[in-house]
């Protein structure tokens, strides 16, 4: 019933880099139930570390097909960079045959990702306890963005909701006219995915120990937090009267209508005091006489290398007090000057005086320009595939890079039910059958 397991598949001698039968999931049967962006951008992972995906999609396709970059009938730019590597069946999952042919792939599958609403699931036949009877060995991803419990676990969700419930958003979101600005790209999505390819080559590694599979779950809210890491906590000793304060102090922000920055920073004030872009010198984005820059130097030693290149003294003594209001002015004075000093110079004369003294620094590229980057194309961190219809494209690498068991992606992404056929024929379906399922609408399969 099941495909080659992961312990298997590791652990070899090195091979040559097109060979994808040294993949570390090579053998791996993967379905997936999902569209947009979060589990479909986990089994692209899977997909490139050789798993065999397929896609079940509905008869209308995933709706990211027609969303960002629409070019031809079903096909979109988003669709494609988010979906390389996958076969696709188009099939009503409401039809009666349809059920059949949804077990008889269980059944054959190491892996399902499952991003229905959870209602659905119950609708479709497609729950755990369905699955599990189907196929006892069965590694199960049930995604629910929100969690299954609580006011909205039946729901579906997408991630800049999960942002603002988590507060990520009120961390990361610019404002816009008085309000948050949606953070794009939707880095909840993108980090979801990671997290469900790592939980279920995990779960993977498991049932390759004790022959058992499991559910495993993940959502786009925990993710959040996550991301959010340090900036969402509470310590007892500290933050229960801080926390009060800018509770009160917000109330009364939000009933005289200030905006988004100004809420912002009123809980700055509260939480972290003479934080903020006015007092940020060592981490950030500068503006040179020509373009934007970016300077990493949180320790120590390298704040020492960042204040000599340019010539200042940082006014941070023993004495220093951030809350003493002529400190905090010092400090304040003390980034502007070096903003002046920076714009005095070029971006690429900064980076290389920075880089020479140790301080970590580099450019700061729009997306058209990265695939010029030579840091970037000479760590193949960005790759070249043709697409059927839309022709030759460039995207984004792997996102790991493995020495004996090479990890790249074969294909470009499937058309709407482009393999509907060749995936029933290798079920034992006739090809009348198949014409007849074609015929009563139950699957798609383009011509």
């Amino acid at each position: 019933m099941h495909a080659t397991r992961l312990s298997s598949v590791i652990g070899r001698s090195p091979v040559n880099q097109r060979d994808i039968t040294r993949r570390p999931l090579h053998g791996v049967k993967v379905l997936e139930f999902a569209t947009i962006l979060a589990i479909p951008s986990c089994a692209v992972h899977l997909s490139d570390m050789g798993a065999e995906v397929i896609k079940v999609e509905s008869l209308t396709g995933d709706p990211h097909r027609y969303g960002l970059g629409p070019i031809l009938p079903n096909e979109s730019k988003g669709f494609t960079v988010i979906n390389r590597g996958k076969r696709s069946i188009s099939i009503d999952l409401g039809a009666e045959e349809s059920t059949k042919i949804i077990r008889e792939l269980v059944e054959q599958s190491d892996i399902v990702l499952m991003s229905l609403k959870l209602s659905d699931l119950q609708k479709f036949g497609l729950r755990y306890e369905d699955i599990n009877e189907w196929n006892p060995s069965i590694i199960y991803l049930e995604h629910a963005p929100y969690g299954p419990k609580g006011p909205y676990g039946q729901e579906g969700g997408y991630d800049v909701v999960a942002q603002g419930m988590s507060g990520l958003g009120s961390i990361m979101a610019g404002d816009i006219a008085g309000v948050p600005g949606t953070i794009n790209p939707a880095v909840a999505d993108v980090a979801t995915g990671l997290a469900s390819a790592l939980a279920v080559v995990t779960a993977l590694r498991h049932r390759d120990s004790t022959g058992e599979g499991q559910k495993v779950s993940t959502s786009l809210l925990q993710t959040s937090l996550i991301l959010a890491m340090n900036r969402i906590h509470w310590f007892a000793a500290t933050d229960p009267p801080a926390w009060e304060r800018t509770s009160v102090a917000l109330a009364e922000a939000q009933e005289s209508g200030a905006g988004f920055a100004e809420q912002r920073d009123i809980y700055n004030q509260f939480t972290n005091p003479g934080g903020g872009q006015a007092t940020n010198t060592y981490f950030r984005y500068y503006r040179a006489s020509d373009k934007f820059f970016a300077v990493g130097a949180l320790s120590h030693g390298l704040r020492v290398k960042f204040c000599r290149v340019l010539d200042v003294v940082d006014p941070r003594t023993e004495d220093f007090d951030m809350n003493r209001s002529e400190d905090y002015d010092k400090l304040v004075q003390f980034t502007r000057q070096c903003e002046d000093i920076m714009r005095s110079q070029t971006a690429d004369f900064w980076i290389e005086q920075l880089r020479q003294a140790g301080v970590p620094s580099g450019p700061f590229n729009f997306p058209h320009e990265i695939f010029d980057e030579e840091q970037i194309l000479a760590n193949d961190f960005v790759l070249s595939l043709e697409h059927s219809k839309l022709g030759h494209y460039k995207t984004y690498g792997t996102a790991i890079k493995m020495e004996k068991t090479p990890v790249f992606p074969t294909v470009s992404s499937p058309g709407l039910g482009e393999h509907s056929r060749q995936i029933l024929e290798e079920l034992g379906y006739s090809e009348d059958h198949i014409n007849q399922l074609i015929q009563d609408d139950v699957i798609i399969q383009p011509e």
